[in-house]
């Protein structure tokens, strides 16, 4: 009989980060676990087996977006939400915070993904802007938040353009949170180009803060420091091995 292997330490490592990040393709996810592609699957096997994760599949040649499910979170007694099937119209948008969130996880860097601040208030802002239709004020919060010795820094994954109001809108709260210490900094990750423009467009028209610059990354870029980091780690792991 074969004999079926239930997830490990190295699974349920996997699991808690996936559950923090949100839904992710599998490269992300194994560079953040320092994985193969065959580990990954090995892995993903064994929590889908168990019901802790799904995946949906994106288009032909982009493979799936994995996302914990409600069981999953419950198995890990965590203070989170998991994961409904997303939606494709935010498929791009999920695979964008994967790899920052990978990008981070391979220099070490500690952060609250953006499951974590779904289920924290003290990171959702309001906005000076009100809905065109209800007249509510709206509500924001960032990706990510980076946390660094110097202190908190907020991540935006913005790959899809906002309407000017909105987007300076967000950029006054990010103003407002610097100048209150309560973040020491905004990074954004854009997806273009284009995107870098329009950042730095808003950011002058709003003047964060004097004498401030923002940090705005390109999303190939990030990528390109991901897979270079990991093969770096694995390398690194071989040779001590040796």
């Amino acid at each position: 009989m074969t004999r079926v292997l239930r997830p490990g330490p190295g699974s349920m490592k996997g699991l808690t980060w996936l559950a923090r990040v949100g839904p992710s393709p599998l490269d992300p996810w194994r560079y953040a676990m320092g994985w193969s592609e065959v580990a990954a699957r090995n892995h993903a096997r064994r929590l889908e087996r168990e019901g802790w994760i799904e995946r949906v599949p994106m288009l032909r040649g982009d493979g799936s977006l994995f996302f914990v499910t409600r069981k999953g979170v419950r198995m890990l007694g965590v203070a989170l939400i998991g994961s409904t099937k997303p939606a494709p119209t935010w498929w791009a948008h999920d695979v964008g915070c994967a790899w920052t969130a990978a990008w981070m996880s391979v220099r070490r860097r500690s952060f609250l993904g953006p499951r974590e601040l779904l289920m924290d208030p003290a990171w959702s802002g309001r906005l000076d802007l009100t809905h065109r239709v209800s007249g509510r004020q709206l509500g924001h919060r960032p990706d990510f938040v980076a946390l660094t010795d110097g202190g908190p820094i907020a991540v935006e994954v913005e790959l899809a353009p906002k309407s000017k109001q909105r987007l300076d809108a967000i950029l006054r709260l990010h103003r407002d949170w610097i100048s209150a210490k309560k973040t020491i900094s905004v990074v954004y990750i854009c997806g273009d180009e284009d995107g870098r423009r329009r950042i730095e467009r808003a950011d002058h028209r709003v003047n964060v803060i004097p004498g401030y610059r923002m940090r705005i990354e390109l999303l190939d870029a990030m990528k390109a420091q991901t897979r270079a980091e990991y093969q770096r780690a694995r390398a690194d792991s071989e040779a001590a091995a040796a």
